[in-house]
């Protein structure tokens, strides 16, 4: 019996929960975290959708893209419905956000996004199949009314596995990863021309140009993070759930050889028993706890959880030691998808709210998958302070 029991509590989630959806606050009653901590809801359906990526301005106002769209880009004729949002004017002391703006509308599948630094006018960067855009609102109305193809020719055959997570780097540059089974090649302002087929991370300059491989490798990267010293760190799907980019470095693959020199080192040598990880957040050393070392954050879309690792340095070379979840849902609908540290000092969790989170192992016209549903949550220890700086008052920084 012992046995039997071990083998049911090993048993990986079920690939279409069994469970009907629950409301934020029931959803929200099915966390465990730990003790001292708690989750606040910062927006839900139907202000927004199914989140994907995240991401904070100078001002304190996160970004965030959804979709209705996926699994399916919208067809050729038809005006896409996804959008990019901004949140602001978070409660003092809920954090809910009490200003949701929609900055622009019509956009296919947006994943990753950038909005740019404050100055004379309100812009970012984000992808839209098959391109990457740069988006302005020339007016100042809170809508973007301008658009420019900054980098295109990306594949979308596959919608899980485009390219996303776009991370300032210190110099200025921007890096991003791109995803499983899609071949592209990318062209920038410049027209150079970038291959890449499946699992790779990139950067570009904000002005479209300046295009340039980083890493090869990985299956389908969605989720980076860059420390204090301008480290970057990613999530993987179906291979190790985190790196550590070396430059020019190649990582395992579906069936891919090495480039001649090896793989990149291994960082975190278990996979938190599952192979749909996405988001990675980095948490500075004593951040919450002056006992913590730095750590990092993934989340765990099959698992319901946001998992955590600490950081133990072996040289140069970064090891990820497991540690105790920061979220474990008994609500089998959760999917933290992305993860962002606020300006706040919590950390936000984009929950793309589903019964079904499998792309492959469950087919797309499965009428379980739900396309309204979606929640940002903000996990912080009981007491953090939610008013969000506005780390860009008084300071024009000009135009990138």
């Amino acid at each position: 019996i012992q046995g039997l029991v071990l083998l049911v509590c090993m048993a990986p989630p079920p690939l279409v929960a069994p469970t009907e959806a629950l409301d934020p606050v029931r959803e929200a009653a099915s966390f465990r975290l730990p003790d001292g901590f708690e989750a606040r809801l910062v927006a839900s359906e139907p202000e927004i959708s199914k989140p994907m990526n995240l991401a904070w301005d100078d001002r304190g106002r996160l970004w965030v893209t959804d979709t209705l769209e996926y699994p399916y880009p919208a067809k050729p004729g038809t005006k896409p419905r996804d959008t990019l949002r901004i949140l602001s004017d978070f409660d003092p002391v809920t954090g809910k956000a009490r200003k949701v703006e929609t900055f622009a509308d019509g956009l296919n599948i947006p994943i990753g996004l950038l909005p740019l630094p404050s100055g004379k006018t309100t812009r970012c960067i984000v992808y839209h199949i098959n391109q990457v855009l740069l988006l302005e609102d020339s007016d100042g109305d809170g809508v973007a009314d301008k658009r420019e193809t900054l980098l295109e020719g990306y594949g979308s055959a596959d919608t899980h596995g485009m390219t996303n997570s776009f991370t300032w780097a210190h110099d200025g540059s921007i890096h991003a990863t791109h995803g499983f089974a899609n071949d592209s090649k990318v062209k920038d302002r410049d027209g150079t021309i970038l291959s890449m087929q499946s699992g790779h991370t990139y950067r570009f300059r904000p002005d479209g140009k300046g295009l340039e491989l980083w890493t090869r490798g990985q299956v389908n990267p969605f989720g980076m993070a860059r420390d204090d010293a301008g480290r970057l760190f990613t999530a993987d799907c179906h291979s190790r759930p985190l790196y550590s980019l070396i430059r020019g470095s190649c990582y395992p693959s579906f069936g891919k050889p090495h480039d001649g020199l090896g793989f990149g080192p291994e960082m975190c040598p278990h996979d938190h028993g599952s192979t749909g990880i996405a988001g990675c957040c980095w948490i500075p050393a004593g951040f919450w706890n002056a006992k913590d070392p730095e750590q990092l954050l993934i989340g765990n879309v099959v698992t319901s959880k946001v998992n955590r690792d600490d950081i133990a340095w072996q040289g140069a070379s970064p090891k990820a030691i497991e540690t105790p979840d920061l979220v474990v849902s008994n609500d089998l609908w959760f999917r933290p998808v992305d993860l962002k540290l606020g300006p706040d000092g919590a950390v936000y969790v984009a929950d793309f709210y589903n019964r079904i989170i499998g792309h492959y192992e469950v087919p797309l016209t499965h009428p379980g998958r739900d396309r309204h549903r979606g929640r940002i949550w903000r996990i912080a220890p009981k007491g953090t302070p939610a008013p969000m700086p506005d780390l860009g008052a008084g300071t024009d920084v000009g135009t990138l």
